[in-house]
């Protein structure tokens, strides 16, 4: 990716995938993914931003902009939503340490009532979906971390 993404935005994702894809041995020793990440960002004045991230194998494989849940396609399909503050905060910190630190994890973040919360997208699977992603929780953190390589502006 070249030049400054928007945070949040397709691009800024798209980046993130781009980042995972150029180093291919990093996700290979962590295992493969097959969930559906559906970040869901709340701005102040409520109005929500989703985003649909498919993972397979060792690759982010789709990015896409949503306009409701019921639009996600993809196995095992979790929304993980909060606030823009909480958001911004956590790429803010990746990009200021290279990585999360201990209280901006996703593992942290997702803690009972904290500002991020994983909700599963599919009445039939439900539980096992969350599950799944704790399951892949690894990868998935190190790809939000590909965050401290992108050139990023957060857009309030």
């Amino acid at each position: 990716m070249r030049g400054t993404a928007v945070f949040p935005s397709v691009e800024w994702f798209h980046g993130l995938a781009d980042a995972m894809a150029a180093s291919p041995e990093r996700y290979r020793k962590l295992g493969p993914l097959d969930i559906t990440l559906v970040p869901r960002i709340v701005r102040p004045n409520g109005r929500e931003e989703l985003f649909v991230l498919r993972f397979e194998g060792f690759r982010c494989t789709a990015v896409d902009r949503l306009v409701r849940p019921a639009e996600v396609r993809g196995a095992h399909p979790v929304m993980l939503e909060g606030t823009l503050d909480a958001w911004m905060e956590m790429v803010d910190n990746i990009r200021a340490h290279g990585a999360a630190d201990l209280t901006h994890t996703l593992n942290y973040l997702t803690l009972p009532d904290w500002p991020l919360r994983l909700v599963p997208l599919d009445a039939r699977a439900g539980q096992l979906d969350a599950d799944r992603f704790y399951r892949y929780i690894e990868s998935l953190q190190e790809f939000f971390n590909e965050a401290a390589r992108i050139e990023t502006r957060m857009v309030a």
